[in-house]
């Protein structure tokens, strides 16, 4: 099996440019339409084909459970156990996809007790923006389309610069990430990191998920071998080498300290497939 699986990554670097693809996208859509239509659950989610660009662990037809039991509200509560944000704050997502880590912020409901504070959403992706600004309240959510580009993604074009995010200076108590660091090279990763200590209040945090060569993934040596370099960076694929990038820890600590970051801590475990690069500003 792991034999088969590195032959189809080399045919198929990348699952997400896949699901651009008008006749896949047609194929998988019409397979979700059965479940659609007799579990009532599953119509709220987003098409299947933005379920495979964000990633469903390449779940391509039956990805539904995997989708709504990705840990997303163990990551809400972890990080409200630790102070990082609290029902009124003001959270910043880089790399919001489809809305699958929002839609906690926009459900939760405890007796009167809601999400009051505001969330926005970075992409690059338009048609992911667009899936969430028809399917989240515009009071407490907003989705902001990035300039960068990113070859295991199709967009139209690119600014070529540097990406400002257009919020003021110090305006978020809260950021983080899933899986987006794992599809940037240096010069994207660095420019995110240093947006986000500008945007951060004193004393807040970011959180960054990203493959880190000294904490490999249990698929390491088969389906990921990092084994080419550009730059700082260890990319799967040469063609497509957004599709999964790799750095190491000392690398990612001597970036956030060279922008400013009063503390930084990588967290994992032996079943963790992409560690959390926490800073604190």
């Amino acid at each position: 099996m792991a034999s088969l699986d590195r032959t189809l990554r080399r045919v198929v670097p990348s699952v997400a440019k896949l699901s651009y693809n008008p006749a896949f996208r047609a194929l998988v859509d019409l397979w979700d339409l059965p479940p659609r239509l007799w579990f009532r659950e599953f119509r709220r989610l987003p098409p299947n084909h933005l379920r495979i660009r964000i990633g469903v662990g390449n779940r391509i037809f039956a990805n539904q459970v995997e989708y709504l039991t990705a840990r997303i509200a163990s990551f809400w509560v972890a990080m409200a156990l630790e102070g990082l944000w609290s029902l009124e704050s003001t959270i910043l997502e880089i790399g919001c996809g489809c809305g699958r880590t929002a839609e906690f912020l926009r459900d939760f409901k405890q007796y009167d007790r809601r999400f009051n504070g505001h969330y926005y959403g970075i992409d690059i992706d338009e048609e992911m923006l667009t899936w969430c600004r028809r399917n989240f309240d515009d009071e407490r959510f907003t989705f902001i389309r990035s300039s960068h580009a990113n070859k295991a993604y199709v967009r139209d074009s690119s600014s070529g610069a540097a990406y400002r995010i257009d919020l003021p200076d110090e305006s978020v108590d809260f950021i983080y990430s899933h899986s987006l660091f794992s599809h940037l090279l240096e010069a994207e990763l660095r420019n995110y990191m240093e947006e986000g200590y500008r945007l951060l209040c004193p004393g807040r945090a970011m959180n960054m998920s990203v493959f880190c060569l000294d904490y490999p993934p249990p698929t390491h040596g088969a389906r990921h071998t990092f084994r080419h370099r550009i730059d700082n960076a260890m990319v799967e694929s040469l063609a497509v080498p957004e599709a999964a990038v790799a750095y190491r820890e000392d690398f990612l600590m001597r970036m956030a300290k060279e922008i400013g970051f009063s503390r930084t801590e990588m967290r994992h475990s032996p079943d963790t497939w992409q560690p959390a690069l926490i800073c604190w500003k």
